[in-house]
């Protein structure tokens, strides 16, 4: 059975290891371990304990700086991947509105305008090459006989202008259309021409 004597220095110990006592208790607990050879075990046994972990303290910290190191490593390398990414996107988002952002002036090569009649209605139709799309401002007017009454509609457009798309097999198309007995007129006015049909044509 453990004397009283050697329970109160056991608590002890580990303070007197680290040189945390006074120096009464320092010299009680020496003159103790003279005598007790469990105790001066017990010291040994916790000086070895501390040795252990006073030689894997270091190697520990050199381990969590190595892992800190890798971690580093490994977000400059996610960072680099979601850079060139967004540099990607970016390259292919700048050619698409470059490619279709750009408008150009429309001439009658661009364009056809044809006539076409269909269940007793004539149509005025307006149609651009395939991959490209028409913009352009417009009016309409009435047209007058000579007694004054409007026999027909005028309808000009003009600012034509024309942007790609991404369709390579259709163009833009649009009609006008009216009974097949009034008059109809289209005045398509480009830069450096002006093109005109009507369904009497």
């Amino acid at each position: 059975m453990m004397k009283k004597e050697c329970s109160v220095v056991r608590d002890v110990l580990p303070l007197y290891l680290e040189n945390m006592v006074s120096e009464g208790t320092k010299v009680f607990v020496e003159e103790h371990l003279e005598d007790c050879a469990d105790c001066a075990a017990e010291l040994e046994r916790l000086r070895s304990g501390r040795q252990i972990d006073v030689t894997e303290t270091p190697q520990r910290e050199r381990d969590a700086e190595a892992i800190k190191a890798v971690k580093k490593k490994i977000a400059r390398r996610i960072l680099k991947a979601v850079a060139a990414v967004c540099l990607v996107f970016a390259v292919l988002f700048s050619a698409v509105l470059l490619y279709t952002g750009i408008s150009y002036p429309v001439t009658k090569d661009s364009i056809c305008l044809s006539t076409k009649t269909e269940d007793g209605y004539t149509y005025i139709i307006l149609e651009t090459k395939a991959g490209k799309s028409l913009y352009f401002d417009g009016k309409s007017e009435d047209i007058l006989n000579d007694r004054n009454e409007v026999c027909g509609k005028r309808i000009t457009l003009y600012h034509l202008q024309y942007h790609n798309n991404f369709s390579k097999e259709r163009g833009g198309s649009m009609s006008w259309g009216c009974p097949e007995n009034n008059y109809l007129e289209v005045v398509v006015e480009l830069e450096n021409d002006t093109l005109q049909i009507s369904n009497r044509e």
